[in-house]
């Protein structure tokens, strides 16, 4: 038979079957009810394994389609199987003649949804679609992402995508042998068996540069065996797939790995779950049980009516390492070093794995007798021991309470009994014989603070433990102040039945932080001064502008008076004029007074837009005489803060001070402050004071806050440590920053006033 013949034949009978089934089809068309017929056929799938059946894998995906489909499917399901054998003939005749035996076996035969099982299947079924399935969905499995991607498959086309990921494996097997110092990758000499080596060379090479590493792909089967008996036992194997050796002898992968496992002195591990089980120690697998339920589940999706295009490739969503325990054990591997989350399999439970709950129960027993027979010789002398214990140690708490100046208390409230300490007495001014009651302590309390004292005892009762400073007024009128500090205990009901805590003696303590605070509004007050000390030129030129106006518009208007017909219009314009310079100048005035009053601060509901306005207004002629401008961008409607509005603007002076200062060397044009305020998402308040100076050091940004550290030649070191003892007071914070942009910022954060009353 020549060539022509060969090809030709099959074609000429292609043609004469396809007319075949084209008159089945428009006869059952014709006939009465043949729609209805149709409609209640099965549904029918066809499942195309690419290799044989002594083929594991593809055989364990199958199953698990077979039996979902089973499982799930609603109606009458009809599924056909076939093998194409394309490992042992990769050929394209071979491909032409199973497309051919599909055309004739299947004639008149309607597939919902074809399968494809294996890589070598896919091409099959894209190029004799036409004759096996032409229109039908196709659904393939176990497709690696590269190669999805290669193929460029019809938008018809889906299936699962898997992810054999030889850098896992290879992970496994250093963690594993840590001392391993070389790699061999074997693989085989079909075409499938290169592709699968060099996407594990592309993977090892761009990540591993550590291990000497070989690839093995041109040995016999016999050469191969031979070669791995051979290994160092410090190698790492990693078995890719072997479908033919170098002579062309069609091979079974998975026989391969048994074969290479019982012969290689070195662990070796694979890509492939029918490895596991077979000889190999394991790697990063993918589940083909997984992969095969995963198929089924986009086929059902289509059987049900969705199309096939809107049905993007999946991810088998169970890889995971997994090993084989036997291969372990025979290569002597640790399981400690094994990743978090390793499947280990064929695992031989111990004796204690087994009988686990005996074991603890008799373990459990033998404690038991063993702790009652102790307790039972010891119990006696133990509660002697106890008992004296105890006494000594109430002896010791009480003396040393009482030497640091500590009372100890104790309330029960069911019997209303109160116990404390003798030093407690002292404290409270009390003498020996008068009589312990709760009502006798609150009535030496100041009059002012008994009402804090019960809230003390109540919130104790509420939240268990509470905390109050109270005053306390002793025999001769003399106060002191103690810290009660309370904790209540829980009865078996959860409810509180005893209180029970301290007084402590803080007279000395609120002493010197009163002598404290008044030195750090002395030091502030200075600070003021001096500040409004060095902007005196300034100020002084701020109040003469007024007064040179009111003097102008005086003259102008005497001068107009003495006119025959006096332009009354313009006389109550100069006398106008007047009144606003002297208003202004009363400003200034009411504004240089509040800085230089000295006396106790006092809170009061701050707008800052208005602070930042009205100190840049008293700062205007220091800023001109410094050629520096200011920018403020205030956001409007902001919640008011509630503080001191003096220390307020004591602390935005040295800020804008401390912002000239800094650009005292920056070039005229750049010399600019910006003024921001923000309300923060939590409801804080924010204010931005930002230079285009020099910015901070790092060392100096550390230590900006602590006193007495300066950066100026004629400094103090105190204005920051004030602005920051300020802003803590008001209950917010202060930070110094180098801006992106340049130059230094100093962010200060208020809560606002809506905040702190609701914290109160």
């Amino acid at each position: 038979m020549s060539a022509d013949d060969r090809t030709d034949g099959p074609k000429a009978k292609r043609g004469g079957i396809l007319l075949g089934v084209l008159l089945l089809v428009a006869v059952a068309l014709s006939l009465p009810g043949g729609q209805a017929c149709a409609s209640d056929a099965a549904r029918r799938v066809l499942i195309l394994h690419s290799y044989n059946y002594t083929f594991p894998a593809t055989s364990l995906v199958s199953d698990a389609v077979r039996k979902r489909l089973l499982e799930q499917f609603p109606q009458q399901l009809e599924i056909d199987s076939e093998f194409l054998d394309l490992a042992k003939h990769p050929d394209a005749a071979h491909a032409s003649r199973m497309a051919n035996f599909l055309l004739e076996k299947y004639a008149g035969v309607r597939f919902d949804v074809v399968v494809v099982i294996g890589l070598a299947a896919v091409p099959f079924i894209r190029e004799h679609r036409d004759l096996v399935g032409p229109g039908v969905p196709i659904v393939f499995s176990d497709l690696t992402r590269a190669t999805y991607e290669a193929m460029h498959l019809p938008p018809d086309f889906t299936g699962v995508v898997t992810y054999h990921d030889p850098e896992k494996t290879l992970e496994l097997a250093k963690r594993l042998q840590p001392g391993a110092r070389r790699l061999v990758v074997i693989s085989g000499s079909a075409s499938l068996d290169r592709r699968w080596q060099e996407t594990a060379r592309k993977a090892i090479e761009a990540h591993d540069a550590k291990l000497e590493t070989v690839y093995w792909s041109d040995f016999t089967y016999d050469a191969l065996l031979a070669n791995v008996s051979r290994l160092p036992s410090d190698t790492i194997v990693m078995l890719l797939t072997v479908f033919a050796d170098s002579d062309g002898k069609r091979l079974v992968p998975r026989d391969v790995a048994t074969a290479v496992a019982n012969v290689s002195p070195a662990p070796v591990y694979g890509l492939f779950e029918t490895y596991v089980g077979n000889g190999i120690v394991g790697g990063y697998i993918d589940s083909y049980q997984s992969i095969g339920t995963t198929t089924a589940d986009m086929v059902l999706e289509i059987l049900s009516g969705t199309d096939v295009t809107t049905l993007s490739p999946r991810t088998n969503p169970n890889p995971a390492f997994r090993v084989d325990a036997r291969a372990m054990d025979r290569w002597g591997l640790k399981r400690s070093n094994l990743p978090p989350g390793t499947v280990v399999l064929f695992h031989a439970p111990t004796l204690w794995e087994q009988h686990r709950y005996l074991v603890s129960a008799v373990a459990l027993v033998l404690a038991l007798q063993s702790t009652i027979v102790t307790a039972l010789l010891f119990q006696r002398r133990r509660r002697r021991d106890a008992e004296r214990s105890l006494r000594e140690s109430e002896d010791r708490m009480t003396f040393t309470a009482a030497s640091v100046n500590v009372g100890l208390w104790q309330f029960n409230r069911a019997t209303d009994e109160l116990w404390a300490t003798e030093h407690s007495r002292a404290m409270f001014g009390l003498a020996k014989d008068t009589p312990l009651t709760r009502e006798t302590f609150l009535a030496a309390v100041h009059p002012e603070d008994r009402r804090v004292a019960v809230g003390t005892l109540r919130g104790a009762l509420k939240s268990q433990s509470a905390t109050a400073d109270v005053r306390v007024v002793r025999a001769g009128g003399e106060v002191r102040w103690v810290k009660v500090r309370a904790r209540s205990h829980l009865d078996d009901r959860g409810t509180p039945d005893q209180l029970s805590g301290i007084f402590v003696d803080i007279t000395d303590q609120k002493a010197a932080e009163s002598e404290a605070e008044l030195q750090r509004q002395e030091v502030a007050h200075l600070m003021r001064v001096s500040v409004l000390g060095e902007l005196s030129g300034a100020i002084a030129h701020e109040v003469n502008q007024p007064l040179t106006a009111i003097l102008s518009n005086a003259q102008a208007a005497l001068y107009l008076l003495d006119r025959d017909s006096p332009n009354l219009a313009e006389i109550r314009d100069a006398l106008q004029d007047i009144v606003q310079e002297d208003n202004r100048a009363g400003e200034v005035v009411q504004r240089l007074r509040g800085l230089l009053k000295k006396g106790e601060s006092h809170s009061e509901p701050v707008d800052l837009n208005q602070l930042v306005d009205s100190t840049t207004t008293l700062l205007r002629s220091e800023l001109i005489d410094r050629q520096v401008t200011v920018k403020t961008d205030l956001t409007a409607g902001l919640p008011t803060v509630f503080g001191d509005p003096v220390q307020l603007q004591q602390v935005l002076l040295n800020l804008i001070i401390n912002a000239m200062d800094a650009m005292a060397s920056t070039p005229v044009e750049q010399r600019r402050v910006t003024i921001c305020t923000c309300e923060t998402p939590a409801g804080a308040i924010e204010l931005l004071v930002r230079d285009l100076g020099p910015g901070i050091k790092p060392a100096d940004g550390k230590q900006a806050f602590v006193p007495f550290y300066t950066t100026k030649d004629h400094g103090l070191g105190l204005g920051l440590t004030i602005c920051s003892t300020i802003i803590r007071k008001h209950g917010g914070t202060i930070n110094l920053r180098n801006d992106d942009a340049g130059g230094a910022v100093a962010e200060i954060s208020l809560p606002a006033r809506v905040m702190l009353m609701a914290a109160q």
